[in-house]
């Protein structure tokens, strides 16, 4: 079977999954112990603060461009501490910092196995592989790609450099896909593509690509990537499809599940982001997956842990 925009369902056909994955999943109950044990992680959080000679800003910007303007490593940490959460990927904020992670890496340094860092990387430039490889040198894990114009990445030289020096350096390369008008509709056909040039690089969605609940020509387009191994997703910035309880992701959710496995999913909250929009909460976020998704325990010590421990710490 083939949709009309040209993409095979084959055994991704999605109603077949929204039933076998409703038929599999376990209605919600208590966090585990092992998972409580084993640390759960939080895989998209931002950060800022600290010294603004130190860490400055693009475009002279100054804390009070921030919203809000403070969210340092320490107050991060509390609110994390307080909902259980050990661990957390450190997400670039490229429009307050640009490319330079140096408040994050130095974060890292002084919480030894507290944070995975996920930079940022320019496309546009040709030291672009140079650069990844100081970064990482520094103690970044991935780098994020914000997706303006992804067909224009099918034929940079540039961009065949970052995904080749991903792959070999093994880092993360996480795409942020079709959140603004200026974003190609056609974002995951192209990551698709670089998918099935560049096999060995592994890629993170954030915010499962900004798929809308109900966006069945492209969640059908997100499903597909799940042929390609080193494709993870995370279910994260619940904000931006729905209110808590966040029912309405619950569909979304049990489709990503049957096709990628809980293995290659991963809860992050987005905050400080996810709260300027009230009544998101982090607590609120986080209880979507540890208690009001349909998931039994093995699905959410994933969700809350395994596949960001593995992608991101490993």
């Amino acid at each position: 079977m083939t949709h009309s925009d040209g993409w095979a369902s084959g055994s991704l056909d999605r109603r077949r999954l929204l039933a076998g994955a409703a038929a599999l999943a376990l209605a919600g109950g208590a966090v585990s112990r092992a998972m409580a044990a084993g640390g759960r992680i939080d895989a998209h959080s931002h950060s800022w603060g600290g010294d603004l000679t130190r860490y400055p800003m693009v475009h002279d910007q100054t804390a009070r461009d921030r919203d809000p303007p403070d969210y340092d490593i320490e107050t991060l940490l509390a609110r994390e501490t307080a909902i259980g959460v050990a661990r957390v990927v450190l997400v670039q904020h490229i429009g307050y910092f640009g490319t330079d992670s140096s408040y994050l890496t130095d974060a890292a340094r002084a919480h030894p196995g507290t944070f995975a860092v996920v930079g940022a990387v320019d496309d546009r430039r040709v030291d672009a592989s140079d650069a990844m490889r100081t970064a990482k040198a520094a103690g970044v894990k991935g780098f994020r790609l914000r997706g303006v114009d992804t067909a224009a990445w099918l034929t940079s030289p540039v961009m065949a450099s970052i995904w080749a020096t991903a792959a070999e350096e093994n880092l993360v390369l996480c795409p942020l896909l079709r959140d603004s008008p200026d974003m190609s509709d056609d974002a995951l056909v192209h990551i698709s593509e670089l998918c099935r040039r560049y096999p060995a690089t592994n890629v993170c969605l954030d915010h499962m690509a900004h798929v809308m609940p109900g966006d069945a020509r492209q969640l059908d387009r997100l499903m597909a990537l799940a042929a390609f191994p080193g494709v993870s997703v995370k279910i994260s910035g619940l904000n931006k499809f729905d209110t808590p309880p966040y029912d309405r992701v619950i569909p979304q959710l049990v489709a990503l599940l049957a096709a990628f496995g809980a293995g290659r999913l991963m809860w992050g909250s987005d905050m400080p982001v996810l709260e300027r929009e009230p009544p998101n909460t982090l607590r609120a976020a986080f209880d979507f997956i540890a208690r009001r998704a349909p998931l039994d325990d093995t699905q959410r010590d994933f969700l809350l842990r395994g596949t960001a421990e593995r992608v991101f710490f490993g």
